[in-house]
């Protein structure tokens, strides 16, 4: 089983990446094999949707091939204004139900502030949903990222910790429980 974490931040000291490490690696001890796709060491031009895509760099159909060839995704977000990043939508732009239809996700977000990344999980929902993947229920927020973990990369919270651990975990059993792919009957 294969998993594509797409943490949405390109700073150097990230908490949303420390964050997708916890979840990932529930996900690994659950037999998964789990990639990170790291927007800062492979970036993505600005999409602009031209039709001739092979006129894109590399990274871009790599990044595409990655996402058709997982079986599910971990898709995370510092909240900026209220929304998510702007480099994690930009990737999304690049992708489309073809690429995650019937796909299971597990959204996570990051905030600086105390009422965590709402907003964030909020547009990440509609978007997983429009692109007819299968957000799990739990969407789990850490609130004042800047001050959550510990130097090993845990969390503080332990309660906090433990939803990250089982949202890896959950992701995994969707997956094994309903397939990798679960179609919507869109003929109705």
């Amino acid at each position: 089983m294969k998993i594509l974490a797409v943490p949405g931040s390109l700073s150097e000291q990230s908490t949303t990446h420390m964050a997708v490490a916890i979840v990932a690696e529930a996900a690994r001890k659950m037999g998964a094999e789990v990639e990170v796709f790291d927007l800062r060491k492979d970036p993505l031009p600005i999409y602009d949707g031209r039709v001739d895509e092979a006129s894109y760099p590399e990274t871009v159909r790599l990044f595409k091939q990655k996402m058709a060839e997982a079986d599910g995704f971990i898709f995370a977000s510092p909240e900026y204004h209220g929304s998510i990043s702007g480099v994690l939508k930009n990737a999304l732009d690049f992708i489309g139900a073809r690429e995650l239809e019937g796909k299971w996700v597990a959204l996570l977000g990051t905030a600086g502030g105390a009422m965590g990344a709402t907003n964030t999980l909020n547009t990440l929902n509609t978007i997983c949903r429009s692109l007819h993947a299968w957000p799990l229920p739990s969407m789990p927020s850490v609130p004042q990222s800047y001050m959550a973990f510990n130097s090993d990369g845990t969390l503080k919270d332990e309660k906090l910790q433990q939803r990250l651990e089982d949202l890896g975990t959950s992701l995994v059993k969707m997956i094994q429980l309903y397939g990798a792919e679960l179609r919507i009957n869109t003929k109705g």
